[in-house]
């Protein structure tokens, strides 16, 4: 039998900055494909085309006021860098595995929540992403390149015959 990976720590390095003991909750993007489904003339049951990938979004939450990612809110369409770090433990073993993200986007939204008294307050963070490559170990296992049309899985690049075919 075979036990799960599971987070033991985390950081985040913003623009160069390491965030350890401020961030306190990281959603790395999630990937979806974007898709519609049909029904063609004469088959039994609905089908569903691919049609690329939605947007790839990031949120990052930190204890506290985090006046530094505040400063960082670029116009710059990749103007924000993070670099994700994660230690993974399988229960069975006793040593660690290295989770990493490299993102570069665009802090798209900040939100302060509340301000309550006797209490350190959360803000929020929504970054929107033309960069994402995730590595286990230094092993890749994905890669987007919004801007140089690149969907990377395990090594393979599922758009080269599209740039082909457009020239790129």
């Amino acid at each position: 039998m075979q036990l799960p990976r599971l987070l033991k720590g985390f950081t985040a390095f913003i623009n160069g900055d390491d965030k350890y003991g401020i961030l306190i909750d990281i959603s790395r993007p999630k990937i979806s494909r974007k898709t519609e489904d049909y029904t063609p003339g004469g088959v039994m049951t609905e089908m569903t085309t691919v049609h690329g990938f939605d947007k790839l979004e990031m949120e990052i939450t930190a204890k506290g006021y985090e006046a530094d990612l505040l400063k960082s809110m670029s116009s710059t369409i990749g103007g924000t860098l993070i670099r994700y770090q994660g230690a993974l433990q399988q229960e069975d073993g006793e040593g660690y595995q290295q989770l990493k993200g490299e993102a570069r986007g665009r802090i798209i939204e900040a939100d302060p929540g509340s301000d309550k008294q006797n209490e350190g307050g959360e803000h929020k963070f929504k970054i929107a992403l033309v960069y994402w490559k995730e590595t286990l170990d230094g092993q890749s296992i994905l890669e987007f390149d919004v801007l140089g049309n690149k969907a990377i899985f395990g090594g393979k690049d599922e758009r080269t015959g599209l740039r082909k075919a457009l020239g790129l």
